[in-house]
């Protein structure tokens, strides 16, 4: 997700004169072109050149562009056509992800803009977040909305909805606070702001994604929502856009996200706006942040989609699994003591449930797995692994999820480590242990 990443505090000078419509079937056409001229601003490596001068885009762009090009072409990593651009590309922005943190001290002076970028680039490029070269990024992201500063102002409540739209596309738990300041902070309607379309559009993405999860809907969730897009639809101005191209592109991914019908926008005029700012001769619509925005909403989609971007299975290395044999990943995330990620690949019979692989685990290795349950929602609950347990007065706690194999999906929560949905492990399953706030 790039954009959540992303305020642009620039001045977009953008002559509304002379507008002429353009057809919608026009959008493929521009969309091609802008994809090639953001290929063609590729860096090539330069032999003895820096590790920064791998391969990739100028100017920390990278993370930007790949994420748009896998929104665009939902795989544009994994096409062999692509191979040898490919490698090089998330070498690069790896290696731009990893010379933040290190510069930020681990996110703790990195904006949450920038964070919420790391981490929707790591999911379009079907990485792991919260192991990210033994990092977890969304620990740190987490911790990091809690030191924005309060304001009215669309600035910092900004951060806080890209924090959120990240957290939520990475299947993470959200801070209430957070919520609550985006409630208490993004009021548009009270007054004029800088970006405010932006701000509300990005708030209703970011609803979205709440809404989408399993169980009830937070009634604050839904009010926002509702309140930003009754700001945003009266927003739009008779040449169909939305004050500047960035505000416009990121209204009609809003749209498109919950529906026309939930945003009754006139999403065709808004295309026609768009596609006038793109240079017909190269296919920029200014340089490659912006370019990078653009793309996706010329296909229908969003930064939301960075949870369904396709990921090839992953590859079985080293020996191979026995025929009467599954094999899974044990992930064990202590958000709060440790802020590790120990990653654990095991074989097993088919058919069991979590909790007869952990006893499995346990009797294999006592000292490295040793844990504590307690009867509970109809089933068995992890109360405590290894050294650390459940702590009520603090609200940290254990909590079980499971990512099926091949999937860029949110990981699921499991309610019962033996009875109920998600609790018989698959071949090629990730079961999560996580400790972390309730």
């Amino acid at each position: 997700m790039f954009y959540f990443g992303i305020f642009v505090f620039v001045a977009l000078v953008v002559i509304r004169l002379g507008r002429c419509q353009v057809a919608l079937s026009d959008t493929n056409q521009a969309r091609t072109k802008a994809t090639e001229w953001l290929l063609k601003e590729w860096i090539e490596p330069l032999p003895g050149a820096p590790t920064r001068l791998t391969g990739g885009w100028d100017d920390s762009n990278t993370i930007r562009v790949l994420t748009a090009l896998q929104l665009v072409d939902n795989g544009w990593l994994f096409n062999p056509a692509n191979k040898e651009k490919a490698e090089l590309a998330i070498r690069h922005m790896n290696s731009e992800i990893l010379n933040g943190l290190v510069k930020s001290a681990n996110m703790t002076s990195l904006s949450a803009e920038e964070g919420a970028q790391y981490i929707n680039g790591l999911l379009a490029t079907c990485q792991n977040p919260e192991n990210f070269y033994g990092h977890n990024l969304v620990t740190m992201l987490t911790r990091r909305i809690d030191s924005i500063p309060s304001g009215s102002g669309t600035k910092n409540v900004g951060q806080v909805i890209a924090a959120v739209s990240a957290l939520c596309n990475a299947g993470a738990p959200v801070p209430p606070a957070a919520i609550q300041r985006i409630n208490s902070e993004l009021k548009p309607t009270s007054g004029s702001c800088a970006f405010c379309v932006e701000g509300s559009s990005m708030a209703i993405l970011a609803m979205k994604c709440l809404k989408d999860r399993s169980g009830p809907v937070d009634p604050l969730v839904a009010g926002i929502s509702t309140r930003q897009i009754a700001y945003v639809k009266g927003k739009q101005e008779k040449d169909g856009g939305f004050d500047d191209l960035i505000s416009t592109s990121i209204a009609v991914q809003a749209a498109n996200a919950v529906g026309t019908v939930n945003l009754p926008i006139n999403v065709a005029a808004a295309l026609n706006y768009i596609l006038q700012d793109q240079d017909k001769e190269t296919g920029s619509f200014g340089n490659p942040v912006f370019t990078s925005i653009v793309l996706p909403t010329l296909i229908g989609r969003s930064g939301l989609d960075v949870r369904t971007v396709s990921c090839p299975a992953a590859k079985t290395a080293g020996n191979p699994i026995r025929s009467n044999q599954i094999r899974m990943l044990l992930s064990i995330e202590d958000n709060i003591y440790a802020q590790t990620t120990v990653e654990t690949k095991v074989d097993t019979a088919p058919g069991q449930t979590i909790l007869q692989i952990m006893n499995e685990q346990s009797a294999k290795h006592p000292r490295a797995f040793k844990f504590a349950t307690e009867a509970a929602n109809g089933g068995t609950q992890l109360t405590g692994l290894n050294s650390v347990v459940n702590d009520s007065k603090n609200n940290w706690s254990w909590r079980v999820f499971r990512i099926p194999p091949g999937s860029n999906q949110a990981p699921q929560p499991v309610a019962t480590l033996d009875n109920g949905l998600g609790t018989n492990v698959q071949n090629g399953d990730r079961i999560i242990f996580r400790f972390g706030r309730g």
